[in-house]
């Protein structure tokens, strides 16, 4: 695959739209992972859900569609788990089975008394199931196990086992906030509780693609729980972004342990979205891996890819930190990126006091060093040689204001209105701080303090082959343990 944009290392479809990732799984040795496909075109349309399995998070192998549009409506959003003991009862006996709870939408159209004719959207709770994680069928052939509530935004499923309470737990985004439900049998689910009025970021577009897990806080004893949802616009930095609370779950009822109105965010790029952590990984592992959209809703429909349209962040480790903010989510690549890449054995050193400059004769590239910010002085850090995004760091009195800056210009309206960018975030962290970019075909992951913050965006070069340079405006630059990395052999996408 050697499209222009068609990122080396990050998942795509082999042709079509993607967006959402759906039902995060790890089964039989496998990362299954589904997602929003619509293979006829590259632009959104009745939605399927896509299926690629790994053994590793990075190599990919895309099979046939999972779940497809019939007469009960489109497969939106949700999530996958493991039936291990056949809770629900659709299995052969003594054999786990995976089950898919997603939304069903129809649109149908209703007349009104004065004759016009209109749409009214529905959105229900479905279920589908599967021995082999390979065929799938539709529960009661695609009849809803939970029905409509009367709002049009009731969708995205998330299924979790609460093993304090002996419950399985499913949250739901209905329009402005999230309600959870309870079963015993997988199949049979009640309402108990509701969260988000008044808490968190809204916009006109609804809440969506919830989860809801369980975190160690590392270096303690204890535990929060996290509750991770999405906002389709009006985000920190324009259009889409997912939020998060950290609190207290008792199986019913989430307890945000933060002010209100106090607003986090997984990351502060342009392009994370609808993040999903997968189930069932073994405890041994004892990971929360998550898969992320990387696009805006504000141009994800133009952006300049051939066969396909959209690809997932690299996979993260998400992590609860204690910082000077207070408790915190952050994330770092899963460890199996680094077998992916090979150190260059070459340290590069500045090339004079105030600047390094790196240049790869490959389109992937890991640069990671500590930095040292002086008074006063203000770091620059740019990707590619034709400079279409750059970073800038300087010290204030509240920590380190990261400028995130990118440029793009495609001839189309929407994406030349929305897609170029220009903001300013302070981090609450010293002028000793350390950075780790990935750079691919047309992406560019920033990860500050081994993933305490996170800048993730799309960049489009016209040249791919991977760059980075780092230079101070004043003083001297002062990087430490400078490591470069790029891709080692074949990759699957």
């Amino acid at each position: 695959m050697s499209e222009q944009y068609r990122p080396l290392l990050h998942m795509t479809p082999n042709s079509g739209w993607m967006n959402d990732p759906n039902g995060l799984v790890f089964f039989n040795g496998d990362y299954h992972q589904f997602y929003q496909y619509y293979p006829n075109d590259m632009v959104w349309g009745p939605m399927h859900w896509g299926h690629k399995t790994s053994k590793d998070l990075i190599n990919w192998q895309e099979h046939e569609p999972a779940l497809l549009p019939d007469q009960s409506g489109m497969c939106f959003s949700g999530s996958a788990i493991v039936d291990w003991h056949n809770t629900s009862g659709l299995f052969e006996t003594g054999k786990p089975g995976l089950l898919a709870f997603y939304t069903s939408f129809i649109q149908p159209k209703v007349t009104l008394a004065d004759g016009t004719e209109v749409e009214n959207p529905i959105q229900q709770q479905s279920l589908a199931y599967s021995q082999d994680g390979m065929t799938w069928k539709k529960f009661a052939n695609g009849a809803p196990i939970i029905t409509a509530r009367g709002n049009p935004d009731f969708r995205d499923p998330k299924v979790i086992w609460h093993q304090p309470s002996q419950a399985w737990v499913m949250v739901v985004s209905c329009g402005q906030h999230i309600e959870f439900y309870r079963s015993t049998n997988l199949l049979d689910w009640h309402l108990v509780s509701e969260f988000g009025y008044r808490h968190g970021a809204h916009s006109k577009g609804p809440w969506e693609c919830p989860d809801l897990f369980e975190l160690p806080i590392e270096g303690l004893q204890e535990t929060r729980w996290v509750l991770v949802v999405g906002i389709g616009e009006g985000a920190h930095c324009g259009g889409a972004g997912t939020q998060y609370f950290i609190g207290d779950f008792d199986g019913e009822t989430f307890t945000n342990h933060n002010h209100p109105e106090t607003l986090l965010w997984l990351d502060f790029g342009r392009d994370y979205y609808a993040t999903q952590s997968f189930s069932d990984i073994p405890a041994e592992d004892g990971r929360r891996i998550v898969s992320t959209w990387m696009s805006n809703h504000q141009y994800s429909l133009e952006l300049p890819t051939q066969k396909f349209r959209s690809s997932m962040t690299m996979p993260r480790e998400l992590f609860l930190f204690e910082g000077k903010a207070g408790l915190r989510v952050g994330q770092r690549f899963v460890r199996e990126l680094n077998q992916a890449l090979s150190l260059d054995v070459q340290t590069p050193e500045p090339s004079d006091e105030q600047a390094i400059s790196i240049y790869s004769l490959k389109e992937v590239m890991k640069f990671s060093a500590d930095v040292t910010l002086q008074d006063s002085q203000t770091l620059h850090l740019n990707v590619y040689q034709d400079n279409p995004a750059y970073f800038e760091f300087i010290g204030v009195e509240q920590g380190v204001e990261v400028r995130s800056v990118r440029r793009g210009q495609f001839g189309t309206e929407r994406i030349d209105q929305h897609f170029p960018h220009d903001y300013r975030v302070t981090l609450p962290i010293e002028n000793e701080f350390q950075i780790e970019v990935l750079i691919d075909k047309g992406s560019v992951e920033l990860l500050i303090n081994a993933g305490q913050f996170s800048f993730t965006n799309l960049v489009y070069a016209k040249e791919t082959q991977a760059s980075v340079a780092v230079s101070v405006d004043s003083g001297s630059l002062a990087l430490r343990n400078v490591q470069v990395s790029s891709l080692a052999g074949e990759k699957t996408c």
